[in-house]
């Protein structure tokens, strides 16, 4: 099986034959199991924003399933911006992916949910890898950056996972944090508690609307620093969101951007199209264009909310 920085790195990095504005359907894909979150993380959107939440419909999700094996995906992430283990029938999802044929389905979990019972329903349905994504090295940082006191209870489910997967070869356990030069401390401690009961922990950009924040000494609060300091669009042009990994909404739509918190970047409502006619939409099509030609200012991706121009 790939290491996760392997499948990181394959999806952040646009092949040749994809670089066009009408590529075709790439092998991976996200699906939204649920938009709501169970955590208030002070970085992203679900705390300051008014998002629209709601759960999947399960025929939409299993139309969706069976369309994107027909066109041939091979790698289904039941996740997005939500908290996929607040779905009651997440192990169902797995199962239904799994016996359509789809090769490898994960998640991405704040791991607060994932008690032994829930660990075990996905780890029976086979499901090919679950990350963690734990932000902080101890219980009052923890609670600072996501607004919840669970950071007892998420290592504690990350290491019953590992317990119960044994020598099992799958799942493969995951983990990630938020890592740049001022929070190498945290991901040093984080890591020298988890690194034992996971098979690999990455470090990961922080990105969002808010992503670089300072804190108010004297309020005790978190203020946004305008612009993300060092990351730069014109770097990053073109993006990979719109060439390599499709991401669908709990409530059908196709977006071209990872960072799509208020639907800017839809292209398609996929209860009325197909997954080819929303990736290869018109104004998709004319977006990636200006994308190829690192020229975006005056398009939705000009203010984009993870780098900057």
């Amino acid at each position: 099986m790939k290491k996760i920085k392997e499948r990181v790195f394959e999806a952040n990095n646009i092949p040749a034959e994809y670089l066009v504005e009408l590529p075709k359907f790439p092998k991976k894909a996200k699906v939204e199991a649920t938009s709501r979150c169970d955590l208030k993380c002070f970085y992203c959107s679900h705390t300051y924003k008014q998002i629209k939440k709601g759960d999947i419909d399960r025929k939409f999700l299993f139309r969706i399933l069976q369309e994107l094996k027909d066109i041939g995906v091979e790698e289904v992430g039941l996740f997005w911006i939500g908290e996929p283990l607040l779905v009651k029938d997440l192990p169902e999802y797995v199962a239904c992916a799994k016996r359509i044929g789809l090769e490898y389905v994960f998640i991405t979990t704040n791991g607060r949910l994932a008690t032994p019972d829930r660990i075990q329903q996905l780890f029976d349905s086979g499901l090919d890898s679950i990350k963690f994504s734990i932000n902080a090295g101890n219980r009052t940082l923890y609670q600072k950056s996501h607004g919840v006191d669970a950071f007892d209870t998420v290592v504690s489910n990350i290491k019953s996972a590992w317990n119960y997967r044994g020598n099992k070869s799958k799942p493969a356990i995951y983990a990630s944090s938020i890592f740049d030069p001022n929070t190498k401390n945290d991901f040093e401690e984080i890591n020298s508690i988890i690194d034992p009961y996971v098979d690999e922990h990455y470090p990961l950009r922080m990105y969002g609307e808010y992503s670089f924040l300072r804190e108010n000494d004297n309020q005790g609060i978190f203020e946004p620093v305008p612009n993300n300091i060092g990351r730069t669009l014109s770097s990053m042009l073109p993006c990979w969101s719109l060439f390599t990994i499709p991401h669908i909404s709990f409530d059908g739509y196709m977006s071209a951007c990872y960072c799509d918190h208020d639907e800017k970047y839809y292209f398609g409502n996929l209860n009325e199209i197909s997954l080819i006619e929303a990736w290869h939409s018109k104004d998709l099509a004319a977006l990636r264009r200006q994308h190829i030609a690192k020229a975006v200012k005056g398009t939705v991706c000009e203010d984009c909310i993870a780098y900057t121009v």
